[in-house]
């Protein structure tokens, strides 16, 4: 929670301009921004410093966003610098610092593996349930957008006679532009588990 508040003080003290240009977000007002995780629109409200879905209950009240799934937010806000996307999808360990966290990765996506191992197109609808989009360069493979400067390969490969379910997750060469190498394995758990649900 400590964490939280400082970089919601942290955020407050930028020029909201710069945060606009380098996140692909847009703003309500001076206080207010406005950008999409995965396919919802939230609003980062710094005057109020919440964080909450920008369409409102039937009842009229805010739908607050949950402070591990806020810290998040906060850290792309923060640490996006603009960096135009490449194109070039690299692999978890050819991240800055990754090659310390890779080998725990297949592990966080042995869930997927589970759930899905001989259904690679249920893990495709899945993925559009969240925002994701079919890339055509292979069967089972959906670009996930957790933000707008932050897209998510996974391509999936299904159980066979001669091979293992397994699943790749890759990104954009920019990646670590906008969100750092120890947090980008905590937004892959966060797409597993949505993707599991």
């Amino acid at each position: 929670m400590e964490i939280y508040k400082k970089m919601f003080e942290e955020l407050i003290t930028r020029d909201v301009s710069s945060i606009l240009r380098y996140t692909g977000a847009r703003t309500l007002n001076d206080s207010r921004i406005k950008l999409n995780f995965f396919k919802k629109e939230i609003i980062v409200d710094l005057r109020k410093k919440e964080i909450y879905y920008f369409k409102e209950s039937a009842a009229g009240k805010k739908e607050l966003i949950d402070t591990y799934t806020s810290s998040l937010i906060l850290h792309y806000l923060l640490n996006a610098d603009g960096t135009p996307l490449s194109g070039r999808w690299i692999s978890f360990r050819e991240l800055p610092g990754g090659l310390f966290y890779w080998q725990t990765i297949p592990g966080v996506l042995e869930p997927l593996v589970r759930k899905y191992e001989g259904n690679g197109s249920e893990f495709l609808k899945k993925t559009f349930e969240i925002g994701g989009e079919k890339y055509n360069q292979f069967k089972f493979a959906s670009v996930i957008y957790p933000f707008k400067m932050f897209p998510v390969l996974m391509i999936f490969d299904e159980k066979s006679v001669e091979f293992e379910a397994g699943i790749r997750v890759l990104f954009d060469e920019s990646a670590s532009h906008y969100i750092k190498t120890d947090i980008i394995k905590l937004v892959v758990v966060y797409i597993v588990n949505k993707l599991c649900k």
